[in-house]
């Protein structure tokens, strides 16, 4: 009953709103991937992105983030996270429901990436 009545009392544009300042943030966190060298796979409709991030050193997803953590201080989830093969070997998913001044540096860092 209460959350009902929450609902009822939203901004009539809530829901639209919402989903703009969603593709807002996407669109900012794959601009960054893109300018580092790490192809994003822009999604529909979610909250995170996966990139190619083969061009980072390491062996697997795993290693790779951890020199995109230690090389920049943005922590993503390897690829391989996600598949029971070798399919995410070279991915990484950012999360980018994030407050924007977070996420706005997250960008900044990204962008700045030196990859091979």
């Amino acid at each position: 009953m209460g959350v009902a009545k929450g609902l009822l009392h939203l901004e009539e544009n809530y829901y639209d709103n919402l989903a703009k300042e969603y593709v807002n943030k996407r669109d900012k966190i794959c601009e960054a991937l893109s300018k580092a060298g790490l192809k994003p796979h822009r999604p529909q409709g979610a909250y995170y992105v996966l990139a190619d991030i083969s061009r980072i050193p390491g062996e697997g997803s795993k290693a790779k983030a951890m020199n995109l953590l230690r090389q920049s201080g943005v922590a993503c989830v390897p690829g391989e996270a996600f598949y029971h093969d070798d399919a995410g070997e070279n991915l990484a998913r950012f999360c980018f429901a994030k407050e924007d001044a977070v996420l706005d540096e997250a960008c900044r860092r990204i962008a700045k990436l030196e990859v091979i």
